[in-house]
């Protein structure tokens, strides 16, 4: 397997990562700029978000839990020379349900 199959995964939850990250600060701005918010209320690190902004935050959150150990895989297959066909194939997977994780976690509650 070539270096850049094997990493386009990787890149791709990258991005997963970045889009939550942004999404969270667009749903934070808004409700400060529209008074939904107020610095007071969350000045100190309080939780008292609205729940569109706190379900976007905790699935960012998320991507700093089980993705890392994906990350750490990967990152042992290549030097060790086990990135496969079966590694690609299942980082795939696993990026696939992040996704639908994300969708579904931002999406319902």
């Amino acid at each position: 397997m070539s270096v850049q199959m094997v990493l386009l995964p990787v890149f791709v939850q990258v991005a997963l990562t970045f889009a939550l990250l942004i999404g969270m600060v667009v749903a934070r701005r808004k409700t400060l700029v529209s008074g939904e918010t107020r610095i007071r209320d969350i000045a100190l690190g309080e939780p008292n978000w609205p729940k569109g902004a706190t379900q976007i935050a905790n699935c960012y959150r998320n991507q700093f839990e089980l993705p890392v150990l994906f990350y750490v895989l990967i990152a042992l297959a290549l030097p060790l020379r086990r990135a496969d066909l079966f590694i690609v194939l299942m980082s795939w997977v696993f990026v696939v349900a992040r996704f639908a994780h994300a969708g579904i976690f931002v999406s319902y509650g």
